[in-house]
């Protein structure tokens, strides 16, 4: 935490106004001490107290939880690989090996698990905005949606997990963010998107089309950012 809190402040000295908290299995949720209880967690508490910490220095602290990819380290423990799209380790699109990745949308337990950790988490936090990143479900259709990808299109199972995921956001009054970089892999689907979320468009190389890909985004009306 103090590691967190001289962040903080540094980026104040910058005029950052929004910073993200961004977890995968580092959140103590009560019902899943297995996930966490070797990554070091913040509790509940400290979170709030950061959240008051960042208001007094002009900054938004929003959650980010990721809900459908980078879900491996729960995926580690029993009984959570009955939700993961794959059981065994599969080959990412850049060639390296990973082990099972994504909630698998084929299984009602899987938005029923973002349901119950979004009803712990968001309380914590008392920004308008959350990020539900969705970013790198590069297993989607390998395993349990593999007859749902086949029927409908892997852009169409994808979105439509969003689409639940952003009703859970919606229900705690949020106002959704996700990473763009699945979405935009279908452009016929980005108008679907719903206007009152924000897409954030994001780029690690220095030549990543961002005039492009926001363009799709731009042209249905979805708010977005650029995160290079």
């Amino acid at each position: 935490m103090q590691t967190i809190y001289e962040l903080i402040d540094l980026l104040a000295s910058w005029k950052i106004n929004e910073v993200q908290l961004y977890t995968e299995h580092t959140f103590a949720y009560r019902n899943h001490k297995k996930v966490w209880k070797k990554a070091s967690p913040m509790t509940a508490e400290e979170i709030l107290a950061l959240d008051v910490y960042c208001k007094q220095r002009f900054i938004d602290l929003v959650p980010n939880q990721n809900s459908f990819g980078h879900m491996h380290r729960w995926f580690e423990h029993d009984p959570y690989l009955e939700l993961a799209e794959v059981k065994t380790d599969v080959i990412s699109p850049w060639g390296s090996t990973l082990p099972p990745f994504s909630l698998s949308p084929a299984v009602p337990g899987s938005i029923e698990l973002v349901r119950e950790l979004f009803d712990e988490l968001l309380p914590n936090f008392t920004s308008q905005y959350f990020n539900v990143g969705c970013d790198e479900t590069f297993d989607l259709g390998m395993g349990l949606s593999k007859d749902m990808v086949e029927q409908q299109g892997k852009g169409r199972v994808y979105l439509d997990f969003v689409l639940k995921i952003y009703d859970l956001v919606k229900a705690h009054d949020r106002t959704m963010q996700f990473w763009g970089d699945i979405i935009n892999q279908y452009p016929d689907l980005v108008p679907e998107i719903p206007k009152d979320t924000i897409a954030l468009e994001w780029g690690y190389e220095a030549d990543h089309d961002f005039d492009g890909k926001s363009k799709l985004f731009a042209a249905s009306g979805v708010p977005f950012y650029v995160c290079p």
